[in-house]
């Protein structure tokens, strides 16, 4: 049955994660795996030049807002400079309080010409009909200095889980025509003052008008000057001629649009470092685009084949290396795409469905080895002990299902330390050395007249006086569990030698009442004991710890005149109302053998 499930839990997982990334449920990881992995940093365009409101150019002009005439000198200074294309990102959608001033800002934007583009900012529409977003309300500059200059939108739309500007927003429908992002416009008017095609081809846009953004870097990573210095001439005017340039906010506290970009997080990028990452994308044109669904569920079913190859032929922790090496070699194979083939793999979805598979391979591995020593357990118990063989042939006890009430004392006894030693060694040598601890404990309880009820795992469970009535059957007990105690030291330290691990017994002995006889059916039956004695001498055995011998109080009344015992007081055990006072043995003063 378990061989059946590592097959089939790997494909209903498949057919789980298939559905799940084509509903982008794992967005957060796949972002936080292409903002931490996929993406590096690169020289930013030395054609691509900041003009930035400054704190200086505040410090020398006055408090923000300025009067137009600042940004009037501004662009008629770099227009003078022969700057291939100039955006501002500061918005004009009114006339100012002085004619004079926007009649400045006008001239000075029909001595640009072309090469001049405002900024203005779409309202969106809450319905949707064609394959782009719709606004309803275009927010232009004023009509005059609409009329002589290039306009483009500065909208601009985060990822919803986590305000991060991952894609820009390059084409919107306004009623009957298409219009652009402010940045696409300024590279429109750079190919047209360079003497290039304006018609810019296809861009590989979304279905909500945007692609994915190569940032080059964080805040500060273009050329930034001082727009009190373009004004005052401190700049050699060479470094803006055939230059993209940009004039925006880049002083904090006056501007609304700063953003986390992926290149960095801790700090915010100012609108126009933005948009002059998403032109060096235009320029460069080299477009990130994203993998088609169907190259996606092809990685993920390559993966579940994998899956199903791994977990069918080797053991957990080979699977767990094979599945970190699979997830390394996932996160590989996204890097370079994204940086050479320029396409966005969703690997978020196969790395997750990869551990799932293998968690759910390693329960299946825990439980398959739960019911493989349920079965060696109850291959062990069509063994009988020897004892009961000899009562059969000799005729005393009738091989026929019943039982009777007796009082026998119990003992119980198991290695501490064995199940760590059996999930580090291999079978074989798992199997010599719990022979040599149960040959060692079967001695002990059969020189001292107890009969072997049974083997459980590296434990072992002895009955004294059943079937045979053995007088001082609780003193018996004891010196079987003190034998096992000398004996042990021995093969302790040849166990510790060979494996470097340190086995010892820990021992329960109870003495009481319960139904000794011959339990099951017709075709398989066992010799063994059943009762509240026998739940309590576990119980005890279970609170042992490593060499300790633990009896019940019933055991100690029997056998208080012949040992030495500490009390160790009462204890509560599972399924008892009432405490059991338990001593531990630390010495057996008569010898029976």
């Amino acid at each position: 049955m378990y061989k059946k499930l590592k097959i089939f839990i790997p494909v209903g997982l498949f057919i789980i994660f298939g559905t799940v990334q084509y509903f982008g449920l794992f967005s957060a990881f796949n972002n936080f795996i292409h903002d931490n992995i996929m993406t590096s940093s690169r020289p930013a365009a030395d054609n691509i030049i900041i003009v930035g409101i400054d704190e200086r150019s505040i410090n020398e002009i006055g408090t923000w807002p300025w009067p137009r005439f600042f940004m009037a000198e501004a662009v008629a200074r770099l227009a003078e400079t022969e700057a291939a294309a100039i955006g501002v990102t500061v918005r004009y959608e009114t006339p100012g309080a002085h004619p004079e001033y926007d009649e400045a800002l006008v001239l000075a934007a029909q001595a640009a010409g072309d090469r001049l583009v405002l900024g203005g900012v779409g309202n969106l529409s809450l319905f949707r009909q064609g394959d782009l977003l719709e606004i309803d309300y275009y927010a232009l500059p004023f009509d005059e200095l609409y009329r002589v200059a290039n306009v483009g939108f500065l909208n601009v739309l985060a990822d919803e889980n986590d305000g991060v500007m991952r894609r820009s927003l390059t084409s919107m429908r306004f009623g009957d025509i298409t219009v652009h992002s402010f940045p696409f416009e300024v590279y429109r008017a750079y190919r047209r003052a360079t003497g290039q095609d304006a018609d810019t081809g296809n861009i590989p846009l979304d279905n909500n008008g945007q692609f994915p953004v190569r940032y080059v870097g964080g805040p500060g990573s273009f050329t930034t000057v001082s727009l009190w210095g373009v004004i005052n001439e401190y700049y050699d005017s060479a470094m803006f001629r055939d230059a993209v340039v940009l004039i925006g906010v880049t002083a904090t506290g006056i501007g609304d649009d700063n953003f986390i970009t992926p290149a960095e997080r801790r700090f915010t990028t100012y609108g126009v470092e933005l948009y002059a990452n998403v032109i060096q994308n235009f320029m460069e044109g080299i477009f990130v685009t994203d993998a088609p669904g169907w190259l996606n569920l092809a990685i993920l079913a390559f993966v579940a084949v994998i899956v199903v190859l791994m977990f069918h032929w080797l053991r957990p922790l080979s699977a767990f290396f094979i599945t970190v090496g699979l997830t390394i070699f996932l996160l590989a194979g996204a890097y370079l795409s994204y940086n050479h083939l320029y396409i966005i793999t969703d690997v978020s979805d196969t790395i997750v469905f990869l551990f799932c598979c293998y968690l759910a391979n390693l329960t299946l591995g825990i439980l398959s080895a739960q019911s493989e020593r349920q079965h060696i357990r109850g291959l062990f118990g069509r063994f009988v002990a020897p004892e009961v063989v000899n009562e059969i042939i000799s005729g005393s006890v009738e091989v026929s299902l019943g039982g009777v009430v007796k009082e026998i004392t119990a003992l119980f006894v198991d290695i501490r330390g064995f199940t760590a030693f059996s999930e580090s060694y291999s079978p074989e040598q798992v199997v010599d050395v719990v022979n040599r601890y149960l040959g060692l404990t079967s001695a002990a309880i059969q020189q001292n007249k107890g009969t072997i009820d049974k083997f459980i795992g590296d434990a072992t469970m002895a009955l004294f006086n059943a079937p045979n009535n053995v007088p001082d059957h609780a003193l018996h007990a004891v010196k079987a569990a003190w034998a096992m105690k000398l004996s042990s030291e021995k093969l302790r330290k040849e166990i510790f030698e060979e494996y470097g691990i340190d086995l010892q017994f820990g021992i329960g002995i109870n003495t009481g009442n319960a139904v000794v006889g011959n339990m099951g059916s017709d075709f398989r039956m066992d010799y063994t004991a059943i009762g509240d004695a026998i739940n309590t001498a576990a119980r005890i055995e279970s609170n042992a710890g490593a060499g300790q011998i633990i009896i019940s109080d019933a055991t100690y009344q029997q056998v208080k005149d012949r040992v030495e015992a500490t009390d160790l007081g009462v204890i509560t055990v599972k399924n008892k109302k009432t405490g059991i006072q338990i001593y531990s043995v630390d010495f057996v003063t008569e010898q029976l053998l």
